[in-house]
């Protein structure tokens, strides 16, 4: 099956709107390839659409937090232009710039060592089912968060090492490293803010590596299709921001469990009983 423009528009939707969701993009995108039978030459367009609807999102989240990444760049060039000396201007950037490093450090770790393995993962569809289970039942720990507190260096390491757990297809992202942020005693709007922007260096290197290991087709007649998918993607990006920011300030992110337990629940038994 050939990607037509409403199965390019259906698919990059079903990206935007769930890689910053806590219900997992990958689960989703996996679940709908095998549903409707997606698979196979051509089904998903390939490593470059993936690379765009993916682009996409990564976009959508540059814009939502570009002031913030403007200050850490601005920061970042400031220190490193004067010898490598803090200001009291710069040291709350330079902080965190140093907590996005320390927490990249584990799914850096994981896609050296494990990458085949987790891309084996994306050929079970009872698998992914699972981790869509598992992925709700520890949103409803957010429920039970700590005193709020500071970030710090090992709250840093936890939550990346919840993001390296996270690339599991079917394993929210953002599920699990703004859960592990709350449970840690972040608030919401800081959990959220730490998230996203360590998605950044995490989805920038994902991209590259997909780009590089894999063949990709950029022919003159898939241009449109990419280009298609990832404004689709972006923008749908930027409504799960919002719906998910709303959600966060409301404290409920644990109501996202309500769906994706159901829906993990019913997808694994679909799958033992259809094999």
């Amino acid at each position: 099956m050939q990607l037509s423009f409403w199965v390019v528009i259906l698919l990059a939707i079903v990206q935007g709107l769930t890689e910053y969701l806590p219900v997992s993009s990958s689960g989703h995108l996996v679940l709908v390839e095998t549903l409707l039978d997606l698979s196979g030459e051509g089904g998903l367009g390939g490593v470059m659409f993936e690379v765009a609807v993916h682009a996409g999102t990564l976009a959508a989240v540059l814009y939502v937090y570009r002031r913030r990444i403007g200050s850490l760049i601005r920061s970042a060039w400031i220190f490193s232009s004067s010898g490598f000396r803090t200001s009291e201007a710069t040291a709350g950037d330079l902080r965190f710039i140093t907590y996005i490093i320390v927490a990249s450090i584990p799914i850096v770790l994981v896609g050296f060592f494990i990458h085949d393995s987790i891309s084996a993962a994306f050929d079970s569809p009872g698998f992914v089912s699972s981790m869509l289970l598992a992925t709700g039942v520890f949103l409803l720990f957010s429920r039970m968060r700590r005193e709020k507190r500071g970030l710090t260096l090992g709250m840093a390491l936890v939550i990346g090492a919840a993001q390296a757990v996270a690339v599991l297809p079917g394993c929210s992202r953002s599920g699990w490293t703004i859960t592990a942020a709350l449970l840690l005693g972040l608030g919401f709007e800081e959990a959220a803010e730490f998230s996203f922007i360590l998605s950044v260096p995490a989805v920038f290197g994902a991209l590259c590596l997909e780009m590089f290991m894999e063949p990709m087709d950029i022919s003159d007649g898939r241009i449109p299709v990419l280009i298609l998918g990832a404004l689709v993607a972006f923008f749908s990006g930027l409504v799960a921001f919002k719906l998910l920011l709303g959600v966060l300030k409301r404290g409920k992110l644990y109501r996202f469990a309500y769906y994706l337990i159901p829906v993990g629940l019913a997808m694994v038994l679909f799958f033992r009983l259809s094999h």
